[in-house]
């Protein structure tokens, strides 16, 4: 697969899970990643859970298929914290910038 062609695929796909967020968490996770770079889990749910009926599980969960699913966010194994850390890849970090603002 092409790079070209490979950031088609993730910008649909970004798009297709972010048409789904009616709220908005979805959009605030990813502007946390464009803001602070590495996050945890447990950094996520404590900067949403005071403005979003979020539970530490969902964001788990969300952080999973943002990694997994669409491929833009690169688990980090943090040894001092004893978790992982998430962090846009490099190559994706403008496309989601754009379709965020669009």
């Amino acid at each position: 697969m092409t790079f070209h062609s490979r950031q088609h695929v993730v910008e649909q796909r970004l798009k297709a899970w972010l048409s789904g967020d009616p709220n908005g968490v979805r959009r605030a996770a990813l502007s946390l990643f464009l803001q602070y770079g590495d996050l945890t889990i447990e950094d996520v749910y404590e900067r949403l859970a005071p403005v979003y009926p979020v539970s530490y599980h969902g964001v788990g969960g969300m952080i999973g298929l943002i990694s997994s699913r669409i491929g833009i966010l690169q688990g980090i194994r943090d040894d001092k914290r004893r978790c992982r850390s998430y962090r846009l890849r490099e190559k994706d970090r403008a496309s989601v910038r754009e379709i965020m603002t669009a």
